[in-house]
């Protein structure tokens, strides 16, 4: 049986759960292949090389201005994300099972939402009645 907080368990397991605004996506399985190719990635001397050029960076002036070719962290950053996985697959049953759970979850958010909106606008009215 198929826990329903889980909607996708593999090849990178999903986990569902509700917050006030919408649903939060834990996708730790699939961040931590991606954290695997970063690591493996900065063992080969291409990105080593790089990494250690930040190191040395470091003692630079705060204030200097960089131009945009000229800014190592965020270009060895694109790069590293331009190089590992940035998909992730959900294969068959998995595909409905996750839009069933998401639907669900963002309907009762949406009416949790109207629930509270019509209870303030209640009390709103019953304090101006008041008044």
């Amino acid at each position: 049986m198929t826990n329903t907080n889980r909607p996708v368990d593999g090849p990178y397991r999903i986990t569902t759960e509700p917050i006030p605004t919408g649903v939060t996506l834990d996708v730790e399985a699939f961040v931590q292949g991606v954290v695997t190719d970063v690591v493996e990635l900065l063992l080969t001397d291409e990105y080593a090389d790089r990494l250690d050029g930040l190191y040395d960076m470091q003692a630079r002036d705060p204030h200097l201005i960089e131009r945009p070719g000229d800014l190592p962290f965020e270009g060895l950053v694109d790069d590293l994300v331009g190089a590992v996985r940035t998909k992730m697959p959900v294969y068959g049953r998995q595909c409905g099972r996750l839009a069933e759970r998401l639907l669900t979850l963002s309907l009762a958010g949406q009416l949790r939402s109207l629930a509270d909106r019509r209870a303030a606008a209640a009390s709103h009215a019953e304090g101006g009645a008041a008044a």
